[in-house]
């Protein structure tokens, strides 16, 4: 299955003004702004990670808008000092994450006609604005936990050396139980390990980001595995 590694993380100097696939920063919207807001936290907007451009080579469909955007978002600390953690995050259906895909989404989560928001912020409390780095490559087809179980150790360790990458596209490696968000079709938009990056994400003690996105391409959800 084809996938984009990321290799590193450049950061940028300028704003970046047009869709393309960022992290950090603020949206560049496809069409209205819609920002997603908190279930709890009084309704605060959540902290926008990035934007992803829907690949028609790693999602292919008919009858999809081009181009197309992801965006995600999940809830927060709006800045260094403040410092607070919502386990809800974790949970695709828990109201603290979100996808907006533009044009064409399905909302799941309350919104605001919001321009700009929190966003990410490096180690030093600055904001962060990005691009991945990306390399073309093919992973293996998925694996369940329990058909992982029955390969050998030399197949599990070629299987996990090229799926547990940071990567768009390509197939999940869940080390928590296969956590698709539920018994739809969803296919693999994002996998980010969360720690370690040129940014600051705080979202569990050493945690991975799975994105994924239904079908038609007008539905996505966030998982959150953490060890």
């Amino acid at each position: 299955m084809k996938k984009y590694k990321i290799d590193r993380f450049t950061r940028v100097n300028e704003p970046i003004l047009t869709p393309i696939t960022k992290f950090g920063g603020q949206p560049v919207w496809l069409t209205e702004p819609q920002w997603p807001l908190s279930s709890g936290w009084d309704k605060r907007p959540m902290m926008f990670i990035g934007q992803i451009e829907l690949d028609q080579q790693l999602f292919p469909t008919t009858d999809v808008p081009i181009p197309q955007m992801a965006y995600l978002f999940v809830t927060h600390s709006q800045n260094i000092e403040e410092g607070f953690f919502d386990p809800d995050i974790f949970d695709a259906d828990g109201g603290e994450n979100a996808i907006i895909i533009q044009p064409g989404g399905h909302l799941l989560i309350d919104t605001a006609p919001l321009d700009n928001g929190p966003t990410l912020w490096d180690n030093n409390g600055e904001s962060y604005e990005g691009v991945p780095q990306l390399q073309e490559a093919q992973d293996p087809a998925f694996v369940d936990s329990e058909a992982y179980l029955f390969l050998t150790e030399d197949e599990q360790k070629a299987y996990n050396a090229e799926v547990d990458v940071d990567k768009i596209g390509g197939v999940p490696y869940f080390f928590q139980g296969d956590g698709w968000p539920d018994d739809s079709n969803w296919g693999l938009l994002l996998q980010l390990h969360a720690n370690f990056k040129p940014f600051h994400l705080q979202v569990g003690a050493s945690p991975t980001i799975f994105a994924f996105v239904n079908d038609d391409l007008t539905t996505g959800k966030i998982v959150i595995q953490d060890c």
